[in-house]
């Protein structure tokens, strides 16, 4: 399990900004409304809700991250409560909000019938939720599928056999939602990633991601030079800018749903 608090993912959370406002954007109205961000991160979604004049709670299971994103607050002068907890067992009664949002969060919940159960415990009859997870589209996917087989090769482990449920396909979400009574639609938005070069971008995954140190510590730091090698020529390949810089575009599903 990856501690988010580990490293600095507030570098990769300040490029994430345009999908909260996406996701903010869908759910308004938000003023006075009860809203819930899950896995909050550095509180991107939850701050920008409580601008807006939601009473807003942001829940998220690495400290570290909520002490920036309360560091944060204080700073946009809102108020924000946030709370430390798990997305599998929500501290909250049943029917607590208006609003369910997560940006990326949720498609780290296991197993993801609980995630779905959770939120729809939480959610009042008349709330609605938007959340964003990756489709299995472009470099990202590939970046982590490197990752995995690495991880693989350095334990020795079986071929990786295809999920039951991916939380990048439209019709598993509908799927997983509708037995828990919500229900959503979903639509493809994009995001672009920017860095200096490939490489920089490389570097600052290997320096800073939660995710990449994780991996680093559990396979070790030749299995993991010889990752980034295959993650560098990954990036150089998928490189769409012209200028001598960086920059690729990510394919992303925005999911709105309400209880029915």
């Amino acid at each position: 399990m990856t501690d988010w608090g580990t490293g600095s993912y507030e570098l990769t959370a300040a490029q994430l900004v345009p999908v909260a406002e996406v996701v903010v954007d869908a759910v308004e109205p938000v003023s006075g409304q009860k809203t819930l961000d899950i896995a909050c991160g550095t509180g991107n979604a939850t701050l920008l809700a409580a601008e807006r004049g939601a009473e807003t709670t942001g829940l998220d299971f690495a400290p570290r991250l909520l002490e920036v994103a309360a560091g944060r607050a204080a700073e946009s002068g809102v108020s924000v409560d946030w709370v430390e907890g798990s997305m599998l067992e929500l501290p909250f009664a049943d029917d607590s909000f208006d609003v369910v949002t997560s940006v990326f969060g949720v498609i780290f919940g296991s197993p993801p019938d609980a995630v779905a159960g959770e939120i729809a415990r939480v959610l009042n009859q008349h709330g609605r939720i938007a959340i964003t997870t990756w489709t299995d589209e472009g470099l990202l996917p590939e970046i982590a599928r490197l990752g995995r087989a690495a991880a693989a090769e350095a334990f020795d482990l079986p071929p990786e056999e295809p999920q039951m449920f991916q939380w990048g396909d439209e019709n598993d979400l509908k799927m997983l939602f509708a037995e828990h009574g919500i229900a959503i639609q979903t639509g493809k938005k994009q995001l672009v990633f920017r860095a200096d070069s490939a490489e920089a971008a490389n570097e600052e995954w290997k320096q800073h991601h939660p995710m990449w140190l994780m991996l680093k510590e559990s396979i070790g730091a030749d299995s993991f030079g010889a990752l980034s090698l295959k993650v560098l020529a990954a990036l150089e390949a998928g490189n769409e800018s012209t200028d001598g810089s960086f920059s690729y575009t990510s394919t992303y599903l925005l999911a709105l749903g309400s209880p029915v």
